[in-house]
């Protein structure tokens, strides 16, 4: 049987002006995902990568071309239905923990929960009713997820009080509160030495066995090659190298 489709991009091109020029930095890019698939993505600094990932997580909304989460056209959501797929239906890991430093990990990894539970208490129809809808049992408690990872013993710990792989564990964690069916990892071992970056990377495997699709943007191409498929960009364009 085949996995559901999770994105799927067409023809995307996004530029800017620098003074009379025009720059490229996506170029008539297609791209598509399905459930439990890693994949990750190399290539050299300004090539794009971030760029691409900022419009898969719906944080860049400036581009030329169609993209589709969970076959919904995002060029008609409004803002609204855009934070909502954020909180209910991704997850997001970056280069830099974003740990608030005056919260437990485990406070720390309950924020999105947290998150969601105000926007239920708001009464907005269309969060409520998505919500109750999903799937409770994709959904999964800090101290579960602190057990799955076994980290167990720094659950009352603050970030500071931690160590820098625990950290960007516990980041990850947070990304997984709410169940997401897509996770994005930008640079997830760019600060971690290469015993935490292994840890990292085992995670990411795990997770995409789970059934959530995983894209992950890195310049560590021994890291990317442990994903399922891995493809280089370059002057914003993408090749398929595994």
């Amino acid at each position: 049987m085949e996995k559901q489709t999770i994105l799927e991009i067409k023809g995307l091109n996004k530029s800017y002006k620098q003074g009379r020029e025009e720059i490229k930095v996506l170029e008539n890019l297609d791209f598509s995902i399905r459930r439990g698939e890693f994949v990750s993505i190399v290539g050299p600094s300004g090539s794009g990568k971030s760029t691409l990932l900022n419009i898969i997580g719906l944080l860049d909304h400036e581009y030329n071309g169609k993209v589709y989460l969970f076959g919904e056209d995002m060029g008609k959501a409004d803002e609204l239905r855009k934070a909502e797929l954020r909180l209910m239906h991704l997850g997001f890991v970056f280069q830099f923990d974003s740990l608030l430093p005056e919260f437990t990990v485990t406070e720390n990894i309950e924020m999105p929960a947290m998150l969601l539970s105000q926007k239920k208490a708001k009464e907005k129809i269309p969060v409520k009713k998505e919500a109750e809808e999903k799937d409770e049992g994709s959904k999964t408690s800090a101290a579960e997820l602190l057990k799955r990872f076994n980290l167990e013993e720094i659950a009352d710990k603050f970030p500071m009080e931690i160590s820098g792989g625990e950290k960007q564990r516990s980041a990850m964690m947070r990304a997984l509160r709410n169940g997401p069916e897509l996770l994005i990892a930008d640079e997830p071992t760019g600060n971690l030495d290469p015993s935490n970056s292994e840890l990292i990377m085992k995670d990411l495997r795990r997770i995409a066995d789970s059934g959530t699709a995983v894209i992950m943007v890195t310049h560590n191409e021994k890291s990317a090659f442990e994903a399922d498929s891995v493809l280089r960009m370059e002057n914003g364009r993408l090749e398929k190298i595994k």
